[in-house]
């Protein structure tokens, strides 16, 4: 596998998060995937999420369901290791999209996926997923906007082997955009909830240096890259219903995208954070937010900056 330290950032090129016309098509008012899409509008613990020609279905921060459409037939897939070592077994479920009865098969056979993941991770358990999930549903809205500042759009970014737990969009108030939906800036989020997880290998040092080597490459032209990505994805969520289109949504607005280290139930370790803001381009936006959960709605003045964080710590 390649490593994030062998992508040439100056040749390199992502494959857009996006789902094909056909694809887009089946999960319409009478296509034959719109029973997973009315599945996940009926239950908030699901949440839809597009990747390239493909789309997971995440239920507690674990893909419950991929639909792989970059080939034909389309595959259906589920990761039967959540159920290794346990006394439940996986129903049976067509591998193949062939027609809207493997849709409905599936959607019928999602509480027992569910109770399968749920026994999973009674036994190995990975809060930050789940925290990481209950903020997107706290701060998403299918019908209108979200409830406060962010938006969240996705949830585990990639791009060239660097990866944040969740990509936002920030209200941004103009005198011509009270709601400050029409142009918001662009967020990349990253999660922690208990301590270890700020140190070492994908701590927050290495999320600081990710988030550098994107704004800081290419003379900006990865930054464009992404934002018009996530426009994409945007008009693609409202075309399926995901979003509202009272949104008002336009396009991302000029500023570098901003860095948004989250805390949940953890007081922020203020040495690696130090560290963090030393290895970032002066250029570079990054606050930082304590959230206690089971509150998770992300507010504009909950965000603070380095110095703002440890003027509340002494």
């Amino acid at each position: 596998m390649t490593t994030k330290q062998q992508v040439n950032l100056n040749t390199y090129r992502k494959r857009p998060r996006e789902l094909a016309k056909s694809m887009m098509e089946a999960l319409g008012p009478v296509g034959d995937l719109h029973p997973l899409l009315d599945a996940v509008a009926k239950d908030r613990r699901l949440r839809f999420e597009i990747r390239h020609r493909r789309f997971n279905v995440y239920y507690d921060g674990g893909t419950l369901m991929r639909v792989d459409g970059r080939e034909r037939p389309w595959v259906l897939h589920f990761d039967e290791n959540y159920f290794n070592g346990g006394a439940l077994k996986p129903p049976t479920l067509p591998t193949q999209f062939s027609a809207i009865k493997d849709a409905h098969a599936w959607v019928k056979a999602f509480p027992d996926l569910m109770t399968g993941m749920d026994a999973w991770w009674n036994l190995h358990p990975k809060d930050e997923r789940r925290h990481c999930q209950a903020m997107a549903a706290a701060n998403s809205r299918m019908a209108g906007p979200p409830p406060a500042d962010y938006l969240v759009l996705d949830l585990e970014y990639q791009w060239a082997q660097r990866r944040f737990d969740m990509v936002a969009a920030k209200r941004r108030s103009t005198k011509d955009d009270a709601t400050g939906w029409a142009e918001p800036d662009l967020v990349f989020v990253e999660v922690k909830s208990e301590l270890s997880a700020c140190y070492g290998k994908s701590g927050l040092g290495d999320h600081a240096s990710d988030y550098r080597d994107i704004i800081t490459s290419s003379d900006g032209r990865h930054v464009k890259d992404i934002k018009r990505e996530y426009e994409n994805v945007i008009a693609q969520k409202t075309r399926l219903g995901l979003l509202d289109v009272s949104l008002g949504f336009s396009r991302f607005s000029l500023s570098i995208p901003e860095l948004l280290l989250v805390f949940v139930d953890l007081e922020a370790p203020l040495l690696e954070v130090r560290k963090v803001s030393d290895a970032l381009s002066r250029a570079a936006h990054i606050r930082f937010m304590r959230l206690d959960s089971p509150d998770y709605v992300m507010t504009a003045d909950a965000a603070v900056s380095l110095e703002e964080l440890v003027a509340e710590s002494t």
